[in-house]
């Protein structure tokens, strides 16, 4: 269906024209849409197949192929089982980076969502670096009007926490599973974005960030604030980039210093009780008492 959309994730807009997918019921990227005029146009027009075009390899994996070409940089998508494996091909013109074409095998879209389409196949995190921006593995609860974010390795229990501390402390959970980071007016901000993994946790909204904190499982409850150097390791670890990218592995390591100076970072060893949530609340409490005082 030819139609003309715009969806907003944090300080950019998105706007998307032609063959674009119906979103059903449970699309969580309807939450995000807006009448601002779009900072980045996607073109979606559909093909029967997908063949990579003459250029140089610039990165391969499983499931992506990106491939330098006399019109830009080209990123195809592929289903590793299927003998015709590209469905989506995005292409970023060299003479107009505002501008992206993204070209898609409609059969092979058929059992996958718009929302992963439409967010997930634009380089999202290439567009939101280059603004400053980035996305981030975590989840996010509402502390006294502040954004606590929950991060670490898929399973560690981002979720979990973020639930303990609603069940135990009435925090409103924000999103589940990614979340958009951004500076302003000198500090910390987090916003809410649809990706929000299989906890269906996503709300439109922004605050500034109080505190990170890194997750791993653990008997006991102990916790500690992470050096500046430990922190730009941990929260780099959770920052998704084009890896082929020079520029953009940089503005993640940068992004991630920035964000490590600006607010507490802390490691904490937990449990799935109530005695985590204790613990952390405990420990934000006394570092608000001594804010300033603290030198790492």
């Amino acid at each position: 269906m030819n139609r003309e959309i715009s969806v907003r994730l944090g300080a950019i807009t998105v706007g998307y024209s032609g063959e674009l997918p119906d979103w059903n019921e449970n699309s969580l990227a309807r939450r995000f849409l807006t009448d601002r005029a779009p900072d980045v146009t996607v073109q979606i027009t559909a093909a029967d197949r997908l063949e990579l075009q003459d250029g140089t390899m610039l990165w391969e994996t499983r499931e992506q192929v990106v491939c330098g070409t006399e019109s830009g940089t080209a990123h195809y998508y592929r289903n590793i089982w299927d003998e015709a494996p590209f469905f989506a091909c995005l292409t970023r013109r060299s003479d107009a980076p505002a501008q992206l074409d993204l070209q898609i095998v409609p059969e092979k879209m058929l059992h996958k969502d718009a929302d992963r389409m439409l967010l997930g196949l634009v380089e999202m995190e290439r567009l939101f670096h280059e603004r400053r921006q980035a996305l981030f593995h975590a989840s996010w609860v509402m502390r006294e009007g502040k954004a606590l974010l929950f991060s670490g390795a898929c399973g560690v229990g981002k979720t979990t926490q973020a639930e303990l501390w609603h069940t135990f402390r009435g925090a409103r959970i924000v999103n589940g599973d990614k979340t958009g980071l951004s500076f302003q007016e000198g500090g910390l901000t987090a916003f809410g974005t649809p990706f929000s993994g299989s906890s269906r946790y996503c709300e439109d909204e922004t605050a500034q960030v109080a505190a990170i904190v890194l997750l791993e499982q653990a008997p006991t409850d102990t916790i500690r604030r992470l050096s500046v150097k430990e922190a730009v390791r941990a929260l780099a670890s959770q920052m998704p980039c084009q890896k082929w990218l020079a520029s953009d592995v940089s503005a993640v390591l940068e992004f991630a210093e920035l964000a490590a100076r600006r607010v507490p970072i802390y490691l904490l060893s937990c449990t799935k009780e109530r005695s985590a949530v204790d613990l952390l609340d405990q420990t934000l409490k006394e570092e608000e008492a001594n804010a300033g005082t603290t030198d790492l």
